[in-house]
């Protein structure tokens, strides 16, 4: 139980050091007098985590929310994420989406079966990065779901990608499963595309084998020219040499982009393959046109510059 009523010389303590939470210049200093209150300032702080804040600062509820989990108040943190508010206002909904992230990663102090279905149940409610990031601690395959949403949106990727660097090698066959995820329509949107793009980037990170499935050949056709060089890539290393020219004509292929940081990134990765690719862009070259051209007589010169057309 929390202590409702306390004496007046603690209740001006606590009316002290929540003043002082409320400014964003103290709102850290505020913390430790907060906490040596004890029980008796839990109520006013859960009324203050409560209590709705238009201009969308977050930061002082944050600490609140930090503050009730360091005196045990899991009951609190638990009911506020349990009961979100509908909040039409962008601004407030931003700073009240902050402070819901902080209470997840506070309810971290309880790593229960609880807390893992309360927070599953939020994310797919919506999702946060504070909600995906104590997901990730879980170390569990039921919220891969979850994170594989989180990765086609830009505030919860990276929070998401490091949830699923937790799973290990575990996490490649969903990883690859998403990867090869494409809309059915002529037009794929482009939180899709991030979306397949960040899988195939942690697909490349985290397998080991030596044995690629085909599903990963496959997607060196793709049509988003990002997932086609990410392809390359993973084979490139693990195919024979027999097998590494249908990579190379590819990555060729590729230097048909309008980009030219993309085509950047396809003349570096022939370029470090270059005494293995060498006879195949000898063979292009001469029938190759604009910009494909360019990039091939750049990555000849690169690289005999280098040297690797004699040291493999």
């Amino acid at each position: 139980m929390y202590m409702k009523h306390p004496s007046s010389d603690t209740g001006h303590r606590i009316q002290n050091a929540i003043t002082r939470l409320r400014s964003l210049y103290e709102s850290d200093l505020a913390v430790p007098d907060l906490e040596a209150c004890g029980k008796a300032v839990v109520e006013p702080l859960r009324e203050f985590l409560f209590t709705r804040e238009p201009s969308g600062i977050f930061y002082p509820r944050c600490k609140a929310a930090e503050v009730l989990a360091a005196l045990g108040a899991k009951d609190i943190l638990i009911d506020f994420l349990a009961n979100p508010r509908s909040i039409a206002d962008p601004v407030e909904e931003a700073g009240e989406d902050a402070v819901a992230s902080a209470v997840a990663l506070a309810l971290l102090r309880w790593p229960d079966e609880q807390v893992f279905s309360l927070l599953l149940d939020v994310a797919r409610r919506k999702l946060l990065v504070g909600v995906v990031e104590a997901l990730g601690e879980y170390r569990r395959y039921e919220a891969v779901p979850i994170f594989a949403s989180a990765l086609g949106e830009d505030f919860c990727r990276y929070a998401a990608q490091n949830a699923l660097r937790k799973l290990g090698e575990g996490a490649c066959p969903y990883l690859l499963q998403l990867a090869n995820r494409k809309t059915t329509s002529d037009t794929e949107y482009e939180s899709s595309r991030r979306q397949r793009r960040s899988a195939l980037e942690l697909l490349a990170e985290l397998y080991q084998g030596e044995h690629l499935p085909e599903t990963v050949w496959l997607l060196m056709e793709d049509d988003d020219p990002e997932i086609a060089l990410l392809a390359c890539s993973i084979c490139l290393p693990r195919v024979s040499l027999a097998g590494r020219e249908k990579v190379f004509v590819r990555l060729i292929d590729l230097l048909d982009s309008t980009d030219w940081m993309f085509r950047s990134e396809v003349e570096d990765l022939l370029i470090e393959n270059y005494a293995n690719c060498r006879s195949v862009i000898e063979r292009r070259l001469n029938r190759a046109i604009e910009p494909a051209a360019s990039s091939l007589r750049r990555i000849v010169s690169k690289a005999c510059s280098k040297g690797y057309h004699e040291n493999g």
